[in-house]
């Protein structure tokens, strides 16, 4: 799939060293960047900061990248890898409570907020067991709502490995303990 010429012209210039232009590269994939970023770390603070990290790397790296076709995808490889390094860092302090800081305040009555609260608790606990490429690609078709291409290109698989990953990452949560009685 080929770039949009507008958006093309964009990140040649950021990378050329526009600061509008720069910022308006960051404006158009930040969203992008967190999504992935959270999808891995599962913490809001920290995937800000990657966010942050990420486009202070773009910048610096800009005036060696010769093709912006290849920017996005580059942006979301380097997201990707900063988001593994934290998880790796705090891997041996994280535990099962780390997922559990959620208190359990009322009753829920069908359909309530606090049921709601309660089905995203344990989906986030669900998720959080999930390999890491799986809760990515999951986290973008259905709560960030990419379609297949995006996905694709964001993770740089091909449509049937990405197929494969949804179909094992659905399977894999379907059967999780922690999701049971809570089927949308």
């Amino acid at each position: 799939m080929a770039m949009d010429p507008a958006e093309r012209s964009m990140i040649l210039a950021a990378l050329a060293g526009d600061e509008e232009a720069f910022e308006t590269v960051i404006r158009t994939y930040s969203r992008r960047v967190y999504v992935v970023a959270y999808a891995i770390v599962q913490d809001v603070s920290e995937a800000e900061d990657i966010v942050q990290e990420t486009f202070v790397k773009a910048h610096r790296a800009g005036t060696q990248m010769r093709e912006p076709e290849k920017f996005p995808a580059w942006l979301l490889t380097v997201t990707r890898n900063a988001a593994r390094d934290r998880l790796r860092r705090r891997r041996p302090q994280a535990s099962e409570e780390t997922f559990d800081t959620l208190a359990d305040e009322g009753t829920a009555t069908p359909g309530s907020a606090l049921e709601q609260e309660e089905f995203r608790a344990h989906l986030r606990r669900a998720l959080g067991r999930l390999p890491e490429e799986h809760r990515t690609a999951l986290t973008l078709r259905y709560l960030e709502g990419y379609d297949y291409r995006a996905i694709e290109t964001a993770m740089g698989l091909s449509n049937g490995a990405l197929r494969g990953i949804l179909g094992r990452a659905l399977g894999t949560l379907r059967r999780m303990p922690a999701l049971e009685g809570y089927r949308p």
